[in-house]
């Protein structure tokens, strides 16, 4: 198995490595079949209330797409698979629940786009993050470049992609990519696990939502779809729910209902 799942780290989470630390854990064809049924199955099981994603080996989270499937010419081959790892790279960045990737290492070309998809990024200080293909003579296919640009701005996302530059965990820090640079990613994994744990499930999935697609409309168009998220939160059971226990001082059980 290309990406397995390790032992649960508490109950509601469920976490793959990605398992091919002789290659970086490059992003083989088996590999991305792996990774979209581990996707469905995440979001058809109930109890599974966050995903996270890390690589083996220590090296890698995933250094980029296994090249030599690309050698040789296979033009209807290589469209077939930069078109289905974007489907991939979709379902993961619209799956209904929180999603934490973990780097450890290179996150590069493909393995960046996937860390792009993910709601929480954590890194290790030694960690290089970027989007080299243009070396290869080639462009990211897996929603990238516009993931990138929307992530960090223009001319820092050019800056990266242009120049061929790694950034430095620390400088996805900066950029506001990454949401905690640290040498303890499992401390960080279980901590925002934990947290993520906390939020009623309807108003995860309502508010992955709204970052993904709110950004992309007209301020007042967002702020619109924002109310009626909150109106149709508030009328769930969660939603009374999480108002009752605030006012009678417990923690809330919330059922995603």
């Amino acid at each position: 198995m290309a990406l397995i799942e390790t032992s649960e780290l508490m109950p509601g989470v469920r976490q793959f490595l990605f398992n091919r630390p002789d290659k970086l854990n490059a992003l083989s064809s088996p590999l991305m079949a792996e990774l979209d049924a581990a996707i469905d199955a995440a979001a058809a099981d109930p109890a599974v209330r966050v995903l996270v994603l890390r690589g083996a080996g220590g090296k890698a989270f995933v250094a980029g797409a296994d090249i030599a499937e690309y050698q040789g010419d296979k033009r209807a081959a290589f469209i077939a698979y930069q078109m289905n790892s974007r489907r991939i790279f979709d379902k993961l960045e619209r799956l209904p629940k929180p999603v934490i990737c973990a780097i450890d290492g290179f996150a590069l070309g493909g393995g960046f786009e996937i860390a792009l998809c993910c709601d929480i990024i954590l890194c290790a200080e030694a960690a290089q993050l970027g989007l080299p293909e243009g070396r290869l003579g080639l462009s990211p296919g897996g929603g990238g470049t516009q993931r990138l640009v929307r992530a960090v701005g223009k001319y820092a996302a050019s800056d990266l992609m242009l120049a061929g530059w790694r950034m430095s965990g620390r400088r996805a820090y900066e950029l506001g990519v990454v949401a905690e640079v640290t040498d303890d990613l499992d401390n960080a994994i279980a901590k925002r696990a934990r947290a993520c744990l906390k939020i009623a499930p309807l108003a995860q999935a309502e508010m992955k939502r709204l970052i993904r697609e709110g950004s992309e409309a007209p301020i007042e168009t967002a702020k619109s779809y924002e109310q009626e998220v909150l109106f149709r939160l508030y009328s769930t059971s969660d939603g009374q729910e999480g108002i009752d226990a605030f006012l009678e001082k417990r923690d809330p059980q919330f059922k995603g209902e």
